[in-house]
């Protein structure tokens, strides 16, 4: 397709506007005539696929939907738990003894500092001193520390 058509090849497909070199070029070219055609043809095809606006479900489709997603809803092992009272207080005890549970961990692992890290942390700092020296030196206390910690855990 030649570069005036496919400049105005929105106005020659649509119809609205006005391309007289397009036309012009049409009347003369019958690769882009012929090219054009096939377009308008694929345009129309596309057309009927549309859906109309007017399409509605029949009456009372979305009450049976409801209806048969109750109903399954019911069949379900876990409508036991989930539409009954026994199910609604089992979830509600389930929660307090998880709430209960947290809190006490939270509280006593925090008073020991053990959930902070606060002792270890301590105990390192004051332990081992800092390494300095060139870089033989820092390899041999790495290596020293790595063996006495490794010590110490069995």
């Amino acid at each position: 397709m030649h570069g005036s058509v496919r400049n105005g090849l929105e106005f020659l497909l649509t119809g609205k506007g006005d391309c007289p070199k397009a036309k012009q070029h049409l009347v003369l070219c019958e690769s882009c005539s012929v090219e054009l055609g096939t377009m308008r043809a694929q345009a129309a095809l596309l057309q009927t696929l549309r859906a109309p606006r007017e399409l509605e479900p029949s009456a009372g489709f979305y009450a049976r939907v409801m209806q048969r997603i109750e109903e399954r809803a019911r069949d379900s092992m876990w409508a036991v738990f989930i539409y009954s009272p026994f199910g609604k207080r089992l979830a509600y005890a389930s929660l307090m003894i998880a709430v209960v549970l947290g809190s006490y961990v939270l509280t006593e692992e925090g008073l020991d500092g053990h959930l902070l890290g606060e002792n270890i942390v301590a105990q390192q700092l004051h332990d081992d001193p800092l390494v300095v020296g060139d870089q033989a030196q820092q390899r041999d206390a790495v290596l020293q520390n790595f063996a006495v910690h490794q010590g110490n855990i069995q």
